[in-house]
């Protein structure tokens, strides 16, 4: 009957145990799989939302830079006169001809076609490859100064259409460029997107209807181009938020359906972007690791029984000896009770530590591995045979410094637990974190002989940590960037601050070294070394094109391929892209605003500007300066005759023979048209500056030979000296201008100085000029009629009309005096009218009052051949 009673027991204590055992088990595994689950959701909308982040930012950046190639075409001052010229009957074929080379040069930079329209829509011209019917075409939202559409046609095009506006700002036409986009086409193309199922979406919306968009659809199965719905079955699609302006990552149904995990982000322009995964996926490989896990749990099931079985079936033994004695029984029965408790939570601890995964090893004194479990090796990357004999060295990451370890080793030494988190390096040289826990192992004689390290895996929780702090030293380190892109500071310390700036913000600033490669300039840190393995880099564009290079590397053999890391150098070399460029910018204008565009010389402002300078330098030094105003013979018929192109090479060959007669610290400046200014620096007496003239009367003599023609020019020159001649530019250059004029009038090529009688015949000639342009209103011209005799009879044969002014002041002025004045000034055109009409009136009052009028001769001047008017006047 006791028996009966003590097999009772037996089996209730069995299957309390196995139940308790697999209690503990599956809660163990439960455990691990909702620490997987969200490790691997963890892990996989990160690698989602930075995959789309880089995406978005190709996109943006590929639209922005074609929007730019595009909007330089509106500066293009060749482009616009030779469009002007197609609306004048005389010179269409000439700007039609302007367009096509324009167009042709356009093309070999980043076009594949372009089209020019006039200002009515009419078509011009169309060069290149154009796309005439695209599977789909989306209208972007680039402001109102120029239109863009991005469009599929085999591959995807951005099409951009823009104003050309004259010198007035008017419109003259419209140009419409296509350009590829390689990046966007890759994308759409390549063949793995990610994972399996991966499928990415590039919509817009439509502008007539808030509920549907244009989308191009990347799918594993193909690409896809149509409108859908951006609200399906009362639920919003991923896509109807990136268009809102939201990102993020949403778990929830797409276009069709199907459970996926979303990242959405907005595109600029009013695009939206989508990057998802069918969540199947996502969870296949959770569903392997699984399988594993159960199987695992179901030996460990087995095992913890036959050990619950082996422990216990001996008490049971021992109680039924002992059944003699119920009160000895019984309290052998409470012992063994206890000591099956005790054997139980011990069993619990270890399956808790194997539950969670730990990295389990086990080391002698010395420090040398005699163990490790499976999970070690897992993450590691060694085999047990790699790591038994081998230290823990074999592991160091060379994060941590000596100090750390030395106390480490003097905690476990002395017989203490030590814990803290470490971080090591696998077998392939990755990092992983562990949180370590060491554990000294006292043997029967009381001294330390062995040291058990529980490790738990937590690289994912401090990569987040390193992340979020990496992201605030990136954040902190583009704010200091752009502090210094704003302040006024040269090349080079703007590109130093950067560098030193740069690298601090870096995983390990210690080890970094950096080099910004800007047009011909090159700036480095101080350790920079050429070649170094871990580099990473990012191209500095401007204008659409390469124009330098930041470039980031490690001394030492570190992994170096950290999103966050390439995202910084990327987003920094953009800002300097963007702050060259307006640099660059800034220089033309300057160098437009003070330059000829013609020649390159300095043109009046920034002439001015240096005789200021140099006025100012020799008053202190006490020295003479002089001012060469120079003006090219016949330069009109060489211009008029072979026309302002080869004119123009004439004046640009003039330019650099001016430069070669003149010393560095000289300027040559052009004036306008075919006049220029030399301006002499600190010269010792006006005998320098007559042998400079002399000197570029010579050079100039020498022939030029432009497209197969020889051409011959002269140049008279007019010489000012300071002090003498004036004390500030203004004054220099009148007196050296009226110098050249005497010069001219001296039969040209030659130069003259400036002389007070010069100073004195320049005002009467310009009073006098003054005082011509209303001697028709006052009545001041007479003719007088000189006979011509016919001889030796002595009769009248003609008359020749004589004109005279009657100056209220100087009196009678013969032509001599004031013809060549009325010339220049365009006065001889209406005082030639005078005298036809005049002589005409004469010659019908002599008629009326009976006298035979011979011939009467008129003087004409040249000028008067050329007014259109003459033959109708007479």
């Amino acid at each position: 009957m006791f028996r009966f009673f003590i097999n009772q027991d037996d089996r209730r204590i069995r299957i309390i145990s196995g139940f308790t055992l697999v209690i503990l088990i599956l809660s163990a595994g439960f455990s691990v799989y909702r620490v997987m689950q969200s490790q691997i959701e963890e892990m996989a909308t990160s690698g989602l939302k930075v995959a789309l982040e880089n995406k978005v930012k190709l996109i943006e950046n590929q639209i922005t830079y074609s929007i730019a190639n595009t909007k330089t075409l509106n500066t293009s001052i060749f482009l616009t006169q030779s469009l002007e010229k197609i609306y004048v009957d005389e010179f269409n074929a000439e700007g039609i001809a302007g367009l096509v080379k324009s167009v042709d040069k356009i093309l070999t930079t980043h076009f594949i076609g372009i089209k020019i329209r006039d200002v009515e829509g009419n078509l011009i011209l169309s060069s290149g490859i154009n796309s005439t019917s695209p599977d789909l075409a989306v209208e972007l939202d680039t402001g109102s100064d120029i239109h863009t559409v991005l469009l599929w046609d085999e591959q995807f095009i951005i099409r951009n259409s823009i104003q050309l506006l004259d010198e007035k700002n008017k419109p003259i036409g419209r140009i419409t460029t296509e350009e590829p986009m390689p990046d966007l086409t890759r994308i759409f193309k390549e063949a793995t997107l990610i994972g399996k199922t991966g499928d990415f979406l590039l919509c817009a919306p439509v502008k007539e209807n808030d509920l549907e968009m244009d989308c191009f659809l990347r799918g594993f199965n193909g690409n896809q181009f149509k409108r859908i719905q951006r609200i399906m079955h009362n639920k919003p699609l991923p896509i109807h938020f990136a268009l809102a302006g939201q990102n993020g990552i949403k778990f929830t149904q797409d276009y069709r359906r199907m459970d996926v995990v979303a990242a959405h982000s907005p595109v600029a322009y009013g695009l939206g972007a989508v990057l998802k995964i069918d969540e199947n996926e996502l969870y296949s490989h959770l569903i392997q690791q699984i399988k594993t896990i159960a199987l695992y749990l179901g030996l460990l099931v087995l095992i913890g029984m036959a050990i619950v079985y082996w422990l216990t079936v001996p008490l049971i033994h021992k109680t039924i000896r002992s059944r003699n004695t119920s009160i000895k029984a019984h309290k052998e029965l409470i012992q063994a009770k206890n000591e099956a408790e005790e054997i139980s939570s011990e069993l619990t601890a270890y399956l808790d530590a194997i539950g969670k995964l730990a990295l389990i090893s086990i080391t002698d004194d010395q420090g040398s591995i005699i163990q490790v479990n499976e999970k070690f090796c897992e993450i590691s990357g060694y085999s047990p045979e790699e790591l038994i004999g081998q230290d823990h060295r074999v592991l160091n990451s060379r994060t941590h410094p000596k100090a750390f370890f030395m106390e480490m080793w003097e905690t476990i030494t002395t017989g203490q637990t030590w814990h803290q988190e470490i971080c090591n390096r696998n077998k392939s040289g990755g990092f992983y974190w562990v949180d370590s826990t060491i554990v000294p192992l006292v043997n029967t004689s009381g001294k330390i002989d062995r040291f058990l390290s529980v490790r738990v895996d937590v690289t994912a929780r401090k990569q987040k940590d390193l992340d979020l702090n990496e992201r605030l030293k990136e954040s902190n380190c583009l704010h200091t960037v752009r502090n210094y892109l704003e302040q006024d500071l040269n090349v080079e310390k703007t590109c130093q601050s950067i560098l030193n700036c740069l690298t601090l913000a870096l995983q390990f600033p210690e080890l970094a070294v950096a080099k910004i490669k800007l047009a011909d300039k090159q700036f480095t840190t101080a350790s920079y070394q050429d070649n170094l393995p871990n580099t990473i880099s990012a191209r500095i564009i401007a204008n659409g094109e390469v124009c330098g290079l930041l470039q980031v590397s490690y001394i030492q053999d570190l992994p170096f391929a950290l999103p966050y890391e390439q995202n910084l150098i990327a987003t920094v070399a953009h800002d300097l892209s963007r702050w060259f460029e307006r640099t660059e910018a800034e220089k033309r204008i300057i160098e437009m605003a003070t330059h000829d565009a013609l020649t390159g010389l300095p043109n009046r402002h920034l002439l001015q500007d240096r005789i200021e300078q140099a006025l100012v330098h020799d008053t202190r030094s006490q020295r003479q300066m002089a001012v060469l105003f120079i003006d090219l013979d016949h330069f009109k018929t060489i211009n008029d005759s072979l026309g302002h192109d080869i004119g123009d090479l004439l004046l640009k060959a003039v330019a650099e023979r001016l430069l070669i007669c003149v010393r560095n610290e000289d300027t040559v400046a052009r004036q306008g048209g075919d006049e220029f200014i030399v301006v002499l620096n600190s010269i010792t007496e006006s005998l320098d500056a007559a042998k400079v003239a002399q000197k570029i009367l010579d050079s100039l003599l020498r022939p030029y030979y432009i497209h197969k023609n020889e051409l011959h020019i002269g140049g008279s020159i007019g010489i000012a000296v300071f002090p003498n001649d004036g004390a500030n530019a203004e004054t220099l250059l009148k007196n050296s201008d009226v110098a050249m004029y005497h010069a001219k009038e001296n039969g040209r090529n030659n130069y003259q100085f400036f002389t007070d009688e010069l100073n004195k015949s320049a005002h009467e000639r310009h009073t006098l000029g003054l005082d011509l342009r209303y001697a028709l209103e006052r009545n001041e011209l007479v003719l007088y009629y000189q006979p011509v005799m016919d001889m030796p009879n002595h009769q009248l044969h003609s008359v020749e009309a004589l004109l005279r002014w009657r100056h209220p002041e100087h009196k009678l002025i013969a032509p001599d005096k004031f013809i060549n004045l009325a010339e220049e000034t365009g006065l001889i055109i209406p005082i030639g009218e005078w005298v036809l009409k005049t002589v005409c009136a004469q010659i019908k009052d002599w008629h009326e009052q009976g006298y035979i009028v011979p011939k009467v001769a008129i003087n004409l001047s040249a000028r008067q051949f050329r007014d259109k008017e003459l033959i109708n006047n007479i």
